[in-house]
């Protein structure tokens, strides 16, 4: 009995003393930079809806004849690039092993896009190898949590949201179908974001009765995931995954017009919308802590 509470006295002690210290080699709070490599897998679609409707404008004679078409185009890619962070972190609690971290970002990814013409597909939006570039900028704020702490090292994960803008430039493609789209307006090939932007004066000056919206810029909610690593004190390695949840409304088309040939009458509705959203980004950064 007597070594049984010598030891008792003496290890527990000591054990205790040691883990009194751990928030003296924790993470320390302060200010960091990352930046690094990034890849996204990118998807696209444009779907169109047009019902028609036919009469004859004199009186007593029963003519109405009605249509309507759908097409569907898919999209998808590879987008490449980077991205940068600065912020600031800071631990709570008494072994510092959690934390909060906030930060501005900036990303930038470009790539191409594809589709594959079916007997769904509009063959005008039909493309191949279409330039793409996707910028990702705004605010974010993450937890933390460390696994593992000593002067140098640490090791842990991190969770939480990125919240900003998102910018599309879509340029031109191999086939450039759409250059021989327009009704009005130039001729050519242009880019996919010119053809859009034009539509909406287009639709404006000439189809009343349309609603039509070019939003290359639009909000972005983006859930982000990861390991982190601090290798020495300022310097760390963080891989991970951004998973964005919302579709960017590219382009939007709706509403309903008329037109008239002789005694002949159309009314046109129309519901057209194209979306763009990255579905994963996997990422690695380099680390500086200051």
């Amino acid at each position: 009995m007597g070594i049984r509470h010598k030891l008792a006295n003496t290890f527990l002690p000591s054990v205790l003393g040691l883990f009194s210290l751990l928030p003296l080699s924790a993470e320390k709070n302060g200010a960091f930079m990352e930046a690094g490599f990034q890849y996204s897998y990118a998807w696209g679609s444009f779907k169109q809806n047009i019902a028609l409707q036919e009469t004859i404008m004199i009186p007593g004679v029963p003519y109405v004849f009605r249509a309507t078409t759908q097409t569907a185009n898919s999209y998808d890619g590879n987008l490449y690039g980077g991205d940068i962070q600065i912020g600031y972190k800071l631990f709570i609690g008494e072994t510092r092993r959690f934390g909060l971290r906030f930060y501005g970002f900036f990303s930038g990814q470009k790539g191409h896009a594809n589709s594959v013409h079916n007997s769904d597909s509009d063959p005008i939006f039909v493309v191949k190898d279409l330039n793409a570039i996707n910028l990702f900028y705004g605010g974010g704020m993450d937890m933390l949590f460390n696994f593992y702490d000593d002067e140098e090292h640490s090791f842990g994960i991190f969770g939480g949201a990125m919240v900003g803008g998102s910018s599309w430039f879509m340029g031109k493609d191999k086939y450039c179908n759409w250059a021989n789209a327009y009704n009005y307006g130039r001729t050519g090939c242009v880019t996919m974001n010119q053809y859009f932007k034009d539509q909406v004066r287009i639709n404006g000056e000439h189809y009343p009765g349309l609603k039509t919206f070019f939003a290359p810029n639009f909000l972005q909610v983006i859930v982000n995931l990861g390991f982190r690593f601090n290798l020495t004190k300022h310097q760390g390695l963080e891989v991970g995954v951004r998973i964005p949840i919302i579709n960017d409304p590219y382009y939007l088309n709706k509403g309903t017009y008329s037109s008239k040939m002789g005694i002949l009458k159309r009314n046109i509705n129309v519901n057209s919308v194209v979306k763009f959203r990255r579905n994963i980004v996997a990422f690695a950064n380099y680390v500086i802590n200051f």
